[in-house]
């Protein structure tokens, strides 16, 4: 049976030129293979001068073309340069990632691990909302979408909003079309980086009443909601993070920052409307956000009518610089499916 290698990594540094280490075990008989290139900046092999003595200059040959197997004649250890993006200011978020597999002599490989190359804003992804809405949607009673609005409010500046567009009120009172704000692809799939992040954002309403009187369902709702479609051998997980938890919305502007952690607050769905929500374990919070298919930010706060904005959303970093690599509990499967921790 094939032996697996489990060497997954996320990497977060802000110099100007990122020596990646591909082997942290100090075996030369392991082999590195780049699989897939970052979407900005630029890998090269080390130098010569640098992969014997350690000198300046560091970046040798660009590697351009994958799948590409990592050579160092000069050193013991498998390592490339990361050159980040000429223009990196301009990004509100992660520089890229690049996959990497490890192999040894006896030709067992590991799964392919993600390196994630992070600014030094420690935003790993983000929305600003600057040129447009970045493919945010709505789901539930809102099919029109949202509007990107290029005017500046208070802290409120180039953001995109949506409103009620239907009522559908129950015997006590509540309406039960809620909608949400829809987070674009980009948010999906592998994000296990995400784990210790800080999910930020801004949101402020033009209109509605948002007295006591008026809160859909007594404010019992999640202000976000993460899913995983597959996860948990397909049955699903959805993961919230109740209202309640935080200090409310009444309409005002306000920063939300909710830690993605499994004792940060955030509940799990039953998926039986007799249980409670709990709790997850650390595994299911690795499980889901390693296999993401949606995230949801709530708009309908009220039984009536509203008018509710969203700005700078971001998932911001913990640790400034270093490397943060997952535990080896969630690394017996890259979907965490197998994890211990």
């Amino acid at each position: 049976m094939e032996k697996k290698i489990n060497l997954f990594m996320m990497l977060l540094y802000s110099y100007m030129f990122v020596v990646v280490i591909l082997c942290f075990l100090h075996v030369t008989q392991m082999i590195a293979t780049i699989t897939s290139l970052p979407e900005s900046g630029t890998l090269h092999q080390l130098t010569q001068v640098f992969d014997l003595h350690g000198y300046d200059p560091k970046a040798g040959t660009q590697i351009t073309s994958v799948p590409f197997q990592i050579s160092s004649p000069y050193g013991s250890l498998s390592r490339v340069v990361y050159k980040r993006p000429k223009y990196d200011h301009e990004l509100y978020g992660e520089w890229g990632r690049f996959n990497y597999i490890m192999t040894d002599i006896h030709g067992n490989t590991s799964h392919e691990a993600t390196i994630v190359l992070i600014p030094p804003s420690r935003i790993i992804l983000g929305s600003n909302f600057l040129f447009s809405d970045e493919g945010w949607s709505t789901s539930g009673n809102r099919p029109d979408g949202v509007t990107h609005d290029r005017t500046t409010l208070g802290v409120m500046s180039y953001f995109i909003y949506s409103s009620d567009n239907s009522l559908n009120i129950q015997e006590k009172g509540y309406d039960r079309d809620l909608w949400h704000f829809e987070a674009p692809e980009k948010y999906h799939g592998w994000q296990a980086i995400m784990y210790g992040a800080t999910m930020k954002f801004d949101m402020s309403s033009f209109g509605g009443d948002y007295s006591i009187s008026k809160r859909n369902f007594e404010g019992k709702l999640n202000i976000v909601e993460i899913a995983c479609s597959h996860c948990n051998m397909n049955k699903g997980i959805t993961l919230g993070y109740p209202l309640s938890s935080t200090s409310g919305f009444d309409g005002q502007t306000k920063p939300f920052a909710l830690p993605l952690v499994e004792n940060g607050g955030w509940v799990k769905d039953p998926q039986n409307s007799n249980l409670e929500w709990t709790a997850p374990t650390r595994c299911e919070m690795y499980e889901v956000l390693s296999g993401i298919t949606s995230i949801r930010i709530l708009g309908d706060f009220t039984n009536w009518y509203e008018s509710i904005s969203i700005d700078n959303f971001q998932i911001v970093a913990n640790k400034v610089r270093g490397q943060y690599q997952m535990p080896l509990c969630a690394q017996q499967t890259r979907d965490n499916r197998k994890c211990t921790c």
